[in-house]
């Protein structure tokens, strides 16, 4: 796409033009796999690769060759003193910064980590900004959501048996998200076979209306059917529905609600629904409907519960199926959360990868993996574990992997970014004593280079059933002392090995030694070292989970072709 753009017909003027500078800038940008844009000179032209056009949205290709002050008209005024920083000769550095654009045709709340970096010609002058960017959109909006959810799920239990004020309850938490529910309706079934009645609201301004309207008619038909429904249209039908405090980032109607059946534990027919309003600035995509759907969860979950104390007769039976309803939604909030942070599981060939919560709570740990695709053709792969449960945890979690993945990119060395990892985690509390394995592997070569920060080894097995564990290269846990120069091993891989990098729920139960889990895992890997990667996962969670562990576990696995 570049080398065919016309580039004689902007401010770059034609390519035999080009200064050495700026075609070094541009080489670098469009050689990455990381997001680059380049900005350069006073127009501040704009070019950037192909790992950054998603960020454009419908401004994509539009964008290329065009001056970064009317593509980005929307959020320049942000962007304006940081530019002005760069173009001084000093870069910028933002994390999470929240952005209200324009780019696909409404308001969007978005959220970016970004560095502005200067070019610099020959002899001082800067001519360019060279702007080094990661979408952070999906984390910050996983990680406010499962705040949301922590919260209803630790609401306590219903013991006077008034169901609509155990729902108000709840309400009470999704008022306070209303940037992802502005506006919630509870619908309850009546005991007589009537027509289901709203007994709760928050952030409507038109009830009265609403009983009327078409959301009770999707209402009646996701009771009777048990089927979610997706009502449209509504700034439309209802002008001014929700319109105040719907979002932080703007003042807009709300347009879309969804209507999700209250499904209790064990009932044949939904005991109501719940409606939620979807921000009017954010994307209603897969993740925000499992959002929604666990909300509604736990709403059931509240409404079963009051329900049971009501009913005497059925006291202990309805509380028993709450109680496995309660702990189910608990699993699926943890698993689904902490993978929506750790990412997509599209992984290169010859890799597999796990991830399990602790069995019974909702307390997300630490764990993390990462696979990082770099530039030479290697890959460079990460598993750590932060101290601590719950969101604490993980937004520490969330930093040093980002903070990992980007190092990772930007050198050869496992020493170096554990090096750099103590630095960073000095700065972040919570980060201190976590502990971290990174290795680069080269699969042309089998060369694998790797640093632990205090981590446990990695279990390597050959094509034989040999095992090594990888122990060389060890030193303390992130940030526990002065900063200090981490070392590495290095060896090559036989074809057909296979390496295992893990958390310690993988491996330590109360009763053992560390080592005895260690053991157990190597026999399971050298059992199927002749399994594919996928199947291989399988059988580790099977040998090695089947006791639930009470520890969250992450674990890679690569077999070298």
């Amino acid at each position: 796409m570049l080398l065919e753009h016309d580039w004689a017909t902007t401010p770059l003027g034609p390519q035999a033009d080009w200064s050495p500078t700026l075609r070094t800038a541009i080489s670098t940008a469009v050689n990455s796999r990381f997001p680059f844009l380049l900005m350069w000179g006073p127009e501040l032209v704009m070019v950037y690769n192909d790992a950054y056009a998603p960020m454009l949205g419908a401004r994509h290709p539009a964008a290329l060759g065009r001056p970064a002050t009317e593509v980005w008209s929307d959020i320049w005024p942000a962007l304006a003193p940081m530019v002005d920083e760069v173009m001084a000769g000093r870069a910028t550095y933002s994390e999470d910064l929240p952005l209200v654009m324009y780019r696909h045709g409404y308001e969007e709340e978005t959220y970016f980590s970004f560095s502005f970096s200067p070019v610099v010609e020959p002899g001082g002058a800067v001519v360019g900004l060279l702007d080094t960017v990661v979408e952070t959109t999906h984390r910050v909006l996983a990680a406010r959501r499962l705040g949301v959810l922590q919260r209803l799920g630790s609401l306590p239990r219903a013991s006077h048996g008034d169901t609509a004020e155990a729902v108000a309850t709840a309400l009470g938490v999704l008022a306070d998200a209303r940037s992802d529910c502005p506006l919630g309706l509870v619908y309850l079934v009546d005991g007589d076979g009537g027509p289901p009645q709203l007994v709760a609201a928050q952030g409507v301004a038109l009830q009265d209306e609403l009983a009327t309207s078409v959301i009770s008619e999707r209402v009646r038909w996701a009771t009777a059917t048990g089927e979610t429904q997706t009502v449209t249209g509504l700034a439309t039908l209802l002008p001014g529905l929700s319109t105040v405090g719907a979002s932080a980032v703007a003042q807009a109607d709300v347009d879309t609600a969804v209507v999700l059946p209250l499904t209790a534990a064990g009932a044949e027919q939904p005991v109501g629904a719940l409606v939620l309003g979807a921000s009017p600035h954010l994307p209603l995509d897969e993740d925000y409907r499992i959002f929604m759907t666990l909300a509604a969860g736990q709403v059931a979950a509240a409404v079963a519960d009051a329900q049971a104390v009501a009913a005497e007769r059925r006291r202990a039976e309805e509380r028993a199926r709450s109680d496995q309803a309660r702990a189910q939604f608990f699993t699926d909030v943890a698993v689904t959360l902490q993978r929506a942070v750790l990412g997509p599981t599209a992984l290169p060939a010859g890799f597999a990868v796990h991830y399990e919560p602790a069995t019974g709570t909702l307390e997300v740990g630490g764990d993390w993996y990462d696979v990082v695709e770099l530039s030479d053709g290697a890959y460079g792969v990460v598993v750590g574990d932060v101290v601590g449960r719950g969101l604490p945890a993980a937004a520490v979690m969330g930093q040093l992997r980002s903070a990992g993945r980007a190092l990772l990119l930007e050198s050869g060395s496992p020493g170096h970014v554990l090096s750099a990892l103590d630095g960073f985690a000095a700065l972040i509390p919570g980060a201190a004593v976590s502990t971290v394995f990174c290795a680069i592997i080269d699969p042309f070569t089998g060369r694998i280079r790797y640093s632990s920060a205090g981590h446990p080894p990695a279990v390597l097995v050959d094509h034989g059933g040999t095992v090594r564990l990888l122990e060389e290269g060890s030193s303390l846990p992130l940030a526990v002392t002065d900063r200090r120069e981490r070392p590495e091993a290095e060896l090559t891989l036989s074809p057909g090995s296979t390496l295992l990098l893990y958390t310690d729920g993988l491996v330590e139960r109360r009763d053992e030694a560390l080592d005895e889990g260690i053991g157990r895992a190597a026999d399971a890997l050298v059992e199927g070292r002749h399994l594919a990667p996928a199947e291989l996962s399988a059988l580790l969670t099977e040998r090695l989970l089947g006791d639930a562990p009470d520890d969250d576990v992450a674990f890679v696995l690569y077999r070298c072709g």
